[in-house]
């Protein structure tokens, strides 16, 4: 065809593939928010089925959800999203002076740090002139983008309107497309679709989950402490909590600094409530949420597929890099280890 082999076709379809994927990544976030928010609500939805309308009308399960959702937004929602740009545009605001390196004289270091003050204050001069100005920039930057993706009214009327539909009409959107596949490939293609659907139902009642009860525990012990913008900074730690072992220190890190030079001189009882988070989350929590799952990513896997998603689109990357590399790591098992063992067997017999 047009002069080239199929090995060159494969290869420029496989790119004008990735490209049209690169290109709809806004459209596929909002997909895959909507599966989330549609993980999330299934169990109460069951729940309320089963229980209160007796396997009767799921309809009305779904209705009741969805107006206690709203409710939720309505009020908690807004009153969150109202003091988290409020923080957002005062920290905006007060960048330049932060920025300046008259600001560490306001820093308040501990006392067993005395007898280095004056060290401590020249080496935190000559990195707030060199990057300080760079980072704060960014991290605003960021928080903007969250803060704004969050309060779009219609971006949640979407997500809300599409895990509805997932939700009401998603068995029957996979049977049909099954169906529409050869015959050859449907059972494959179901095994994958399953292990598919268990990895999401249990990555989003677990990392997602344990995610908002982290960033709900913070914006508690920020505002109980009197951390400077707290809500805000609560809310930009919940994107961390998806990168393990190294996100919720580098945030942890960001708000020490933003504390610091924001004239913050709690360090002490903050490091000490930072730790005593970690400790609920890292040996209570996640091991409970974690704990009826089959299908787990390796650490390594999970760190670089979430550097290599913030490269490629920021923080929709971060979300989305998780389930596509389960994904791929599902297909693989699914179809290319089983085609290997099946190709073992055969030369074992011949």
């Amino acid at each position: 065809m047009f002069g080239l082999d199929s090995r060159a076709l494969r290869i420029i379809w496989t790119l004008a593939f990735c490209y049209l994927l690169y290109a709809l990544r806004g459209t596929i976030l909002l997909v895959v928010l909507s599966i989330i928010a549609a993980y999330l609500l299934l169990p109460v939805v069951d729940f309320i089925y089963a229980r209160i309308t007796h396997h009767r009308h799921r309809g009305w399960a779904l209705a009741a959800v969805y107006l206690l959702i709203f409710t939720l937004i309505l009020s908690v929602g807004g009153v969150i999203g109202y003091y988290g740009f409020q923080q957002a545009v005062e920290l905006a605001r007060e960048i330049p002076d932060l920025t300046q390196p008259s600001a560490v004289d306001h820093l308040h270091l501990p006392r067993f740090l005395a007898r280095f003050d004056v060290p401590i204050r020249e080496h935190l001069r000559s990195w707030i002139e060199l990057h300080g100005k760079d980072m704060l920039e960014t991290l605003t930057n960021l928080s903007m983008r969250l803060l704004t993706a969050a309060s779009s009214v219609v971006l949640l009327l979407i997500v809300l309107v599409l895990s509805y539909l997932l939700l009401r009409n998603g068995p029957a959107l996979l049977e049909a497309f099954l169906h529409a596949l050869p015959p050859t490939y449907r059972p494959k293609a179901r095994e994958i679709l399953r292990d598919e659907h268990d990895f999401l139902k249990h990555w989003a009642r677990s990392v997602v989950l344990g995610a908002i009860v982290t960033a709900v525990l913070y914006g508690i012990g920020f505002s109980l402490l009197r951390v400077p913008y707290s809500v805000l900074l609560a809310l930009m730690m919940f994107p961390f909590e998806f990168i393990p072992l190294v996100g919720p220190p580098a945030a942890f890190l960001i708000v020490l600094i933003i504390a610091a030079v924001s004239g913050y001189h709690g360090f002490g009882w903050l490091i000490l409530f930072f730790v005593l988070v970690r400790i609920f989350v890292d040996y209570v929590l996640q091991p409970y949420l974690f704990s009826s799952g089959e299908f787990e990513l390796p650490p390594f896997i999970i760190i670089v597929s979430a550097l290599a998603g913030e490269a490629l689109a920021g923080v929709p990357g971060v979300l989305l890099s998780i389930p596509i590399s389960a994904t791929i790591l599902i297909f693989y098992r699914r179809v290319y280890s089983k085609t290997s063992t099946r190709e073992n067997a055969l030369e074992t017999h011949a």
